[in-house]
């Protein structure tokens, strides 16, 4: 069954200067995170949905246009002829940061959610899980906040999941009262929370992340992360197994990196993975992510299918052990495979040899930094302790090889 994600909020046409002259492309916090989860969420049975409103400009149409290459669905999205999409002006400093400059009083979105009729609501209903942003609130009346929060609230009693972040943007709020009012309200329907450190510290005056976390649970939320820039995120709720996450080795602009963190930690999550490998895979993004300029990567072509086949023997005693294992293979083993871009996994067994024979489709684009995350998984690595005492390699085998790969001298198409 499809797992509905539903995202909340306003479409900006982004204007930056290049080197030669201007040009436009498109974000807003939540669209950015659609995108990402979208992205992330391609392989599994999961729709994301972006819930807003746009006019019939040109701007309006481009942004339309990109939401369906990304595969996003616009369904709950309107349109109004009155109204346009916003735009901001962007310029970078040496350390990657940028200076927005916003005209977006008439964005058709700060028109959602205000009368009980608005089509919006509806993609509430539909959706297992709705993520908006502090953005999104602010850009809306108060009556519009709260038929929104009543909303939410009473499809919450009935399953639906709600995250959230507060990404607190001061020049939107008519004052800092009021922010800390709305933001503190709707962390009380929270079930996923995926605040930064910096907004909660500004708006809240919580002088650590042990601090903010526990008010955030306190609310209500049951999990989620605490983002606090290179040093990584903190889980939510506290663990008291800490885990590390390398700095990315190159930053160019960090505007991306919270929304691309939110829309793979989400995808993660509602395709069943568990809290460690989403927080490890939605970090990894942002490392990518504030790499780059701007603050959505661009679309990367369709890879190249890599067959790859591979060889290893198996010792006699071990042989029905062996098996049962394979039969259920650990589900976190199966998630970081398949978040590696391994498909089709099968392994043949040829007796009285005792020879396995491994057959994979990688369908990623770096199959050594792939490679890599399987080998660094904690999960992966209690497997292989289990599995790899049973397995007797060949001594011809290539240094770093285990199982020894294989060449494919023929292929029928």
């Amino acid at each position: 069954m499809t797992y509905h994600i539903a995202c909340i909020g306003e479409p900006l046409a982004e204007i930056s200067r290049g080197k030669a002259n201007l040009s436009v492309a498109f974000g807003g916090d939540t669209l950015n995170t659609a995108i990402y989860c979208a992205r992330a969420a391609k392989n599994h049975d999961i729709a994301v949905h972006y819930v807003t409103a746009i006019g019939t400009d040109a701007l309006s149409e481009a942004a339309l246009e990109l939401m369906t290459r990304e595969g996003i669905h616009t369904t709950y999205m309107t349109r109004d002829p009155e109204r346009q999409i916003g735009i901001y002006a962007i310029q970078n400093d040496a350390h990657g940061e940028r200076c927005f400059h916003y005209w977006r009083e008439t964005s058709a979105a700060r028109a959602m959610f205000s009368t009980d009729a608005s089509p919006h609501l509806a993609a509430i209903e539909m959706a297992n899980l709705v993520y908006l942003s502090g953005i999104s609130l602010a850009i809306l009346t108060q009556d519009a906040r709260d038929r929104l929060w009543h909303a939410l609230a009473a499809r919450r009693a009935s399953g639906l999941r709600v995250a959230f972040d507060s990404n607190y943007r001061r020049k939107l709020w008519d004052s800092s009262d009021t922010a800390k009012r709305e933001i503190a309200r709707f962390w009380d329907i929270t079930d996923i929370a995926l605040p930064s450190h910096e907004d909660e510290a500004e708006l809240f005056g919580d002088s650590n992340a042990t601090t903010i976390v526990n008010r955030i649970v306190a609310a209500g939320a049951q999990s989620g992360a605490l983002k606090c820039g290179d040093a990584g995120p903190v889980q939510i709720p506290l663990s008291d197994n800490v885990q590390s996450f390398a700095k990315a080795r190159t930053v160019v602009d960090t505007t991306g990196a919270g929304d691309s963190f939110n829309g793979a930690y989400l995808a993660a999550i509602a395709s069943g993975g568990v809290q460690t490998d989403a927080l490890s895979e939605a970090h990894q993004l942002a490392a990518r992510v504030v790499a780059h300029q701007g603050a959505v990567l661009p679309l990367s072509p369709a890879p190249t299918l890599r067959r790859m086949g591979s060889v290893i023997r198996l010792m006699p005693e071990h042989l029905e052990e062996y098996k049962r294992l394979h039969a259920d293979v650990w589900p976190g083993v199966l998630r970081r495979l398949e978040a590696s871009n391994f498909a089709n996994y099968s392994i043949y067994l040829k007796q009285p040899e005792f020879l396995m024979f491994g057959y994979f489709e990688y369908t990623g684009s770096d199959f050594e930094a792939d490679n890599a995350a399987i080998a660094a998984d904690p999960i992966t690595q209690e497997w292989w302790a289990v599995c790899g005492p049973m397995q007797d390699p060949f001594e011809t085998r290539a240094g770093g090889e285990w199982w020894a790969e294989m060449e494919e001298v023929f292929h029928l198409t």
